[in-house]
């Protein structure tokens, strides 16, 4: 500490501002599971230069947060898997005007238990010996939403050509990814889709599903032994060592555009110092060592 450092110090316990003046400021984060090791990262090179903030990180599934959010969930600044969502605090007035910026683009990988010997691949997915697959749940993951996609675009699902979404305006069938009405898809996967690639010559296969994308890895882990999940989880030891993955071709999965945002009424210094800090070069090498696109490049 410098030498006005201590002086301060010793007014405040002198004055009997001791305990509250040593109180760490905070910023209160939450954010979606796919950032779970990339943005900790982040917080902790952002602590080390401001001792005197704490930043408090929550991670889970985008949607369910974006719902918390509108309940009243108490935080200063949400870092969502797609950009949908921030979009919508926006229009509705929960957001600081003018603060939603991207951060970041999410990679999608195929990831298989080391144990069972297969490449990586879609291909991979039919082999007899993979009769479970974790997803996360599209309804209010976006990653659950590329896993969907990426299992359409090679073809291991299919539309159903009697799927029954009430209230759409054309055919189920006939929707781009984009126009998908996710939140409305509380059925299961099966309701909509066949899964009838992903069956054949198996005595049974299931779709497994977890809450957020880092649940679903926990699933490939220990019960299902493939998943798809995301790059930025994927590349860390926890599932690197067990496992082995596939990157799959940004065309080939919904687009996961991410956005973060001030939440209204949180404009204060030390958010403001973590939401710029996050667009600094420091966190975006820590984001891009976890395999995000960054923005601009």
């Amino acid at each position: 500490m410098t030498k006005s450092g201590w002086l301060l110090w010793i007014l405040a316990v002198f004055l009997g501002l001791g305990p509250a003046w040593a109180q760490p400021k905070q910023v209160r984060v939450v954010a979606a599971a796919d950032l779970q090791y990339a943005l900790a990262d982040v917080a902790k090179a952002f602590e080390a230069k401001n001792p005197d903030i704490r930043v408090l990180l929550s991670f889970g599934s985008s949607g369910k947060f974006y719902t918390q959010l509108t309940q009243g969930l108490e935080a200063d600044l949400y870092f969502s898997a797609e950009k949908i969502y921030p979009e919508r605090l926006e229009k509705e007035g929960l957001a600081e005007p003018g603060t939603r910026k991207p951060y970041a683009t999410g990679r999608m990988v195929i990831w298989l238990d080391r144990r069972l010997g297969l490449n990586p691949n879609p291909e991979a997915l039919k082999d007899p010996r993979i009769t479970r697959l974790a997803i996360a749940n599209p309804v209010h993951a976006p990653y659950g939403r590329a896993a969907v996609t990426l299992l359409e675009h090679y073809g291991l699902l299919r539309r159903r050509a009697d799927a029954q979404v009430p209230g759409l305006s054309k055919p189920f069938s006939t929707l781009s990814w984009e126009e998908i009405p996710w939140e409305r898809l509380t059925r299961g996967v099966e309701a909509y889709w066949d899964i009838t690639p992903l069956r054949q010559g198996k005595p049974n296969f299931e779709l497994v599903y977890g809450e957020n994308i880092s649940q679903t890895a926990q699933l490939a882990l220990t019960a299902t032994q493939a998943g798809i999940l995301a790059l930025s989880l994927a590349v860390h030891e926890s599932l690197s060592r067990p496992g082995v993955y596939w990157l799959a071709p940004l065309e080939s999965h919904l687009t996961l555009e991410q956005d973060y945002v001030i939440l209204k009424g949180r404009r204060r210094p030390e958010v403001l110092a973590f939401y710029t800090f996050v667009g600094s070069p420091e966190a975006r090498a820590i984001f891009k060592r976890y395999g995000f696109l960054l923005p601009g490049e």
